[in-house]
């Protein structure tokens, strides 16, 4: 009897310590970096920005507009009166690329050339 209490004491002390490691990195076992904004600027970026994607609220995460610059994301307030504007002079270059790349024929054949009896 005196043994199972001992393996049910080292059980659960093992448990205790896995807890506290796997909570001790934020829930991300082996202590994987968080990939996201835990906090925001409203300054204006006027680093090349080349692109960005938006980031929902989800601890330690904030909601969050990543913008992609030359030097790296940086994390913008979503509510920022320049972000709006940026993202929507983003999306009408993408807009314009993707229209001028549209055109393009996807085959020089014409169906005027066709060899078919």
């Amino acid at each position: 009897m005196q043994l199972n209490q001992k393996m049910m004491m080292s059980l659960a002390a093992i448990a205790v310590i896995m807890l506290v490691m796997i909570t001790g990195t934020n829930g991300q076992i082996f202590n994987r970096p968080i990939e996201c904004c835990t906090s925001v600027s409203d300054k204006e970026i006027t680093l090349p920005i080349t692109g960005f994607k938006l980031q929902k609220y989800n601890p330690p995460c904030v909601n969050a507009v990543i913008f992609f610059t030359t030097e790296g994301p940086r994390c913008s307030y979503w509510k920022a009166s320049w972000v709006n504007q940026k993202i929507q002079e983003l999306n009408s270059k993408l807009e314009t690329k993707m229209n001028s790349t549209d055109s393009t024929p996807l085959s020089t054949a014409s169906p005027h050339n066709s060899t078919s009896a």
